[in-house]
């Protein structure tokens, strides 16, 4: 046991004699190592934080929700509408007629110019129903929200994020305040709550308009991007989504074999869809990482076969005097 203990002291001093006389080398070859792993540890740490952000800021949307589209496919990178687009008659079937659903909003969204006396910006501007407010959880800190009265009349009255107000309303309150969306006045009636990032998009450079007036005067088609709704419990999101599905394919008129030309998700099934899709770009990055951790060790056994292309005389001596082959592979491990 003694001799064994002995034997690796004097290992442990040899090596330790050869990284003291090669300090630069060894320097680099550990740096490399340490970047790499670094790089990996950083990359899989930043993909398992996003993800767990998005599932924390889809989960602050509300148990409840359901999001109706037009079925879509990707083409040449882009998304591309394949089915009939979500309609007014889809809007009121679903209004009218469901049981699991308490509340229902079409949404209209489009890029616009928004100026007021203080300065312009491009902007995004959403058509939504009076319910889109229960709907989302959003909250509204100043001022009001539309009614359904503003929605029947088309009025021009919106509500602004933010962002907007920071760069359209500098020191000023916004709140009764007109503005124009391209071309066409809109009264501010309410400042929502600051909302933060969402999968990179700024949720406060917003504009949010009652969808009749948008479809009326910005938008140009009466037909919906998408819907929005909510279940009447948690519960019952499941039966909202079934319920969901019968309605549109009777008011599309869908034979019994054709396949819907819609899709509607439950907030489950996104916080899924969006945790895959981190997950692979988390694989993806680690995956070029750990090139980084692949070149160090590709520099580790250049620098070995340096050591011990060096040290050729040395190993043959000492096998001249008896040392055995695991011996000198013990040296230089």
């Amino acid at each position: 046991m003694n001799n064994s203990f002995v034997f690796f002291g004097k290992i442990f001093r040899i090596a330790f004699e050869a990284i003291r006389k090669n300090r630069n080398r060894s320097f680099l070859t550990t740096l490399g190592i340490i970047i790499g792993v670094a790089a990996v540890i950083m990359t899989i740490s930043a993909g398992e934080g996003a993800r767990l952000e998005i599932e924390e800021q889809i989960e602050g949307l509300g148990v409840n929700m359901v999001m109706i589209r037009a079925k879509q496919e990707p083409r040449g990178g882009i998304a591309v509408r394949v089915g009939k687009p979500i309609t007014v008659k889809d809007y009121e079937m679903l209004q009218q007629n469901s049981v699991w659903m308490n509340k229902v909003s079409p949404v209209v969204g489009l890029g616009v110019r928004v100026i007021s006396p203080w300065g312009n910006k491009n902007s995004f501007v959403y058509g939504v129903g009076d319910q889109h407010f229960a709907i989302m959880a959003l909250q509204i800190v100043s001022g009001e929200g539309f009614t359904a009265g503003d929605v029947k009349t088309a009025r021009k009255v919106c509500l602004i994020g933010e962002t907007i107000r920071e760069e359209l309303f500098p020191n000023q309150d916004p709140i009764g305040q007109e503005m124009r969306i391209n071309t066409v006045p809109f009264t501010v009636i309410g400042l929502l709550e600051e909302q933060g990032q969402f999968m990179g998009q700024d949720q406060d450079d917003m504009v949010i308009a009652p969808h009749t007036t948008v479809v009326n005067r910005l938008y140009g088609d009466v037909n919906f991007n998408s819907m929005l709704a909510s279940a009447v419990t948690e519960d019952h999101v499941e039966d909202a989504k079934q319920e969901t599905i019968a309605l549109l394919r009777e008011s599309h008129k869908l034979l019994p074999d054709e396949p819907d030309d819609f899709e509607v998700m439950t907030q489950l099934e996104l916080m899924e869809i969006t945790g895959q899709i981190t997950g692979i770009l988390t694989i993806l990055l680690a995956a070029i990482a750990s090139i980084s951790l692949l070149v160090g060790g590709i520099g580790i056994m250049n620098i070995m076969l340096v050591s011990v292309t060096e040290r050729t005389r040395e190993i043959g001596i000492r096998l001249a005097l008896g040392a055995r082959e695991s011996d000198i592979l013990t040296q230089f491990l």
